[in-house]
């Protein structure tokens, strides 16, 4: 069984420009975002091989979103797990542009590199 959302601590890192999930100090997935003039672009997550299935994505996307929310970004969408969780959410339709036609697939360093 994986951790209750309570478990996961999400923060936004400027510097790196992600939001990054941690469980016990420890980070397990990341979201990146660039930033473009008054736009933001939710680019691409990561949750740890190990780690997926139990809601930490999900908990960088709200959170994220919340977090641009409160903004006046226009928010693009270019991550296909949040393009997705804003479908299971409507409450979220009205605040990002989402292009599927725009996806890339991407792999991070980390994919490349543990094997997988």
């Amino acid at each position: 069984m994986g951790p209750s959302p309570a478990a996961v601590e999400v923060r936004k890192d400027e510097t790196t420009r992600l939001y990054e999930a941690l469980i016990d100090g420890e980070v397990v997935g990341s979201l990146a975002y660039e930033t473009t003039g008054g736009r933001v672009s939710l680019t691409h997550s990561y949750v740890d091989q190990d780690r997926r299935h139990q809601g930490i994505a999900s908990a960088i996307a709200r959170y994220a979103l919340e977090d641009l929310s409160r903004s006046q970004a226009k928010v693009g969408v270019y991550c296909g797990f949040v393009a997705d969780y804003v479908q299971a959410h409507p409450e979220w339709n009205g605040t990002v542009d989402i292009n599927r036609s725009a996806f890339i697939a991407t792999r991070t360093v980390r994919d490349t590199t543990s094997g997988h």
